[in-house]
C-alpha cells in the first residue's frame, strides 16, 4: 500500500492582491519618531541622521504607500531637504547649532510654508540659549508655528551628552562655562540643580508669554513642558 504525499507550495508575494500586499507593507511605515534637524553645508541640504524609512527603496508600490503617509520637509525654500515627515506623528528636534542654513531658526520658521502644519517641537536648553543672544524674545522661534501642540525644552544628563557628542562636547562644555545674559547662564559642565532650575525658569517664562500674549494658535495654545534626558 504505498501514501501519496501532496505539497502545497506558498504563493509568490507578488501574485497577492494587492490590497493585501498593502497592508503587509503599512506594518513597515515608522510611527511616530523624533527627528533631529541638522544642515549639511557640504551638500547644502537639511537631512535627519535618522535613517529613511526602508519604503522609500523597495519597489514603487511601496514608495507611493509611504508617500501617502509621508512629505519632505522644508523648512527654507531656498536648500534641499531630504528629511520625510509625517506631521500628524513626528517631533522636531532642535539639539545642535548646525540646524538652520542661516543660523536663525526664527527665520526658517517664518519662511516655512509648511510651518502651520509642524505640531511638535523639542529644543536643547543649550541651544535655547544661544538663540535668545540674538532674539531675546521667548517666542521667537515658535510664534510661527500657529499648529503647535507642544513644546518640549530638554536637558542631557552629563554623561549622556559626553557620551553623545565625546570630544566636540568637551569644546562645547567650555564654551558654555562664560557667564551668559547677565549671569543668568551659567554652565559648569554637569547636570546641577542651577541648571535645572534655569531650565525650568526659561520653560515658566515661555508659558507666561503663551498664555498671555495675543498668538494665534489653529489648535489652541500649545502646552510646553520639559524633559531631562
Amino acid at each position: 500500500m504505498s501514501t501519496t504525499i501532496t505539497t502545497t507550495t506558498a504563493p509568490s508575494f507578488l501574485n497577492l492582491p494587492s490590497e493585501l500586499r498593502l497592508k503587509i507593507w503599512s506594518n513597515l511605515l515608522p510611527g511616530p519618531r523624533t527627528l533631529p534637524i541638522r544642515y549639511s553645508r557640504v551638500n547644502k541640504s537639511y537631512f535627519s541622521p535618522i535613517p529613511p524609512s526602508i519604503l522609500l527603496s523597495i519597489s514603487s508600490e511601496t514608495r507611493t504607500l509611504f508617500l501617502e503617509h509621508y512629505v519632505l520637509l522644508h523648512l527654507n525654500p531656498s536648500y534641499n531637504s531630504t528629511i520625510y515627515i509625517n506631521f500628524s506623528l513626528d517631533t522636531l528636534c532642535f539639539d545642535h547649532e548646525e540646524c538652520s542654513a542661516v543660523g536663525d531658526l526664527a527665520l526658517d520658521f517664518k519662511n516655512c510654508a509648511q510651518s502651520s502644519l509642524i505640531q511638535r517641537v523639542d529644543i536643547d536648553v543649550h541651544l535655547w540659549e544661544i538663540l535668545r543672544l540674538f532674539r531675546f524674545d521667548a517666542l521667537s522661534e515658535i510664534k510661527y508655528l500657529h499648529g503647535l501642540r507642544n513644546l518640549t525644552l530638554f536637558m542631557r544628563r552629563y554623561e549622556e551628552e559626553q557620551q553623545c557628542y565625546g570630544e566636540a562636547f568637551e569644546r562645547s562644555r567650555l564654551a558654555r562655562s562664560r557667564e551668559l545674559l547677565a549671569g543668568r547662564m551659567l554652565f559648569e559642565g554637569q547636570t546641577t540643580d542651577r541648571e535645572i532650575a534655569q531650565c525650568q525658569w526659561y520653560v515658566q517664562m515661555v508659558k507666561w508669554e503663551v498664555e498671555h500674549g495675543d498668538d494665534e494658535w489653529i489648535k489652541g495654545k500649545p502646552s510646553v513642558q520639559m524633559w531631562i534626558i
